[in-house]
């Protein structure tokens, strides 16, 4: 017979914790308790409250994600300080800091979706655009030096910050946006909508009518009548298309940079100096980045926690 008395349950805990997996277990089980206690108070607080710049400054806390990717709340507050800076040294008051957190949040979630729209295409930023684009921002300051001090003063940015935070995001945009333009696929029922409007007018209907009607069909305050226009100002898209122009004669359908368009020439101003032509359009405007983020943000899994609008 086995006269030994089994363990007490607070026995073998100890047993278990001198142990080098029972000590690491530990250790995260109070990380655990520790982080889910310091979320309730990194949440409920102000993002201006010192115990959450501490605890953002240490622990990864989301501020917001979109399908799984991140912004930790050290970088939502390093764009909250810049902003607030910015603010700062401007005339009039500060906005308060819940429109911050929102006007934040919204440029973050923008930029998250276009990195993964970038991403999704195998597109990288430019980097000789990234710098060209600086250079382009310097030729229009004083001086570099003055431009640095200006970045320092009201954002409290270095050249790099202001360059990975604003340019290589305005950047990524427009190779984005010129992706999108380009996509035949993507631009394919536009297309479509402007084929079938210069059908109607090819087969007799009146042209201004059909003009309304498709210009309406966009929120965009395209106008049917252009009224007079200068030969000489016409964008070169399309102005080899106009200048021939019959009167009472429209163009083929024309793909412009950011749009489909048909024209008819109503008039004719013969000019020495500078001929004029009155011009009635339909416009189908293309599919732009905007609308393709937002008709992404409808189904995308977005959480924020702070910005909340």
């Amino acid at each position: 017979m086995n006269d030994e008395q089994p363990q007490k349950p607070e026995s073998r805990i100890k047993k278990f914790l001198s142990t080098r997996r029972g000590r690491s277990i530990a250790v995260v089980v109070i990380l655990v308790v520790a982080l889910g206690g310091a979320s309730q108070q990194v949440y409920s607080r102000p993002v201006d409250d010192g115990f959450v710049r501490t605890i953002a400054q240490v622990f990864p806390f989301p501020a917001l994600s979109v399908n799984g990717d991140t912004v930790s709340m050290k970088e939502f507050l390093a764009e909250y300080d810049a902003l607030k800076k910015y603010f700062e040294g401007q005339e009039g008051s500060t906005p308060p800091a819940d429109q911050l957190e929102i006007a934040i949040a919204d440029t973050l979630v923008n930029k998250m979706v276009i990195r993964q729209f970038a991403t999704a295409r195998g597109l990288e930023i430019d980097t000789q655009r990234v710098e060209k684009y600086y250079q382009d921002v310097l030729a229009s300051q004083e001086s570099e030096e003055a431009f640095v001090q200006d970045l320092t003063d009201t954002f409290g940015w270095t050249v790099e910050e202001f360059k990975s935070r604003v340019i290589e995001s305005i950047v990524l945009a427009l190779q984005m946006s010129e992706a999108i333009l380009a996509d035949k696929a993507l631009q394919q029922s536009r297309q479509d909508t402007i084929d079938a409007a210069y059908a109607r007018v090819a087969g007799g209907e009146d042209f201004a009518t059909v003009a309304k009607e498709i210009n309406a069909g966009f929120d965009a305050g395209l106008e049917v009548d252009l009224g007079y226009i200068k030969l000489s100002i016409i964008p070169e898209s399309w102005s080899a298309a106009v200048e021939v122009l019959e009167i009472g004669n429209t163009t083929d359908v024309l793909d412009l940079p950011e749009g489909y368009a048909v024209f008819k020439a109503k008039d004719r101003i013969v000019a020495a100096e500078d001929t004029q032509i009155h011009l009635l359009s339909i416009t189908v405007p293309k599919v732009t980045l905007e609308e393709i983020v937002k008709e992404y943000l409808e189904t995308a899994k977005v959480k924020r926690y702070v910005g909340e609008s």
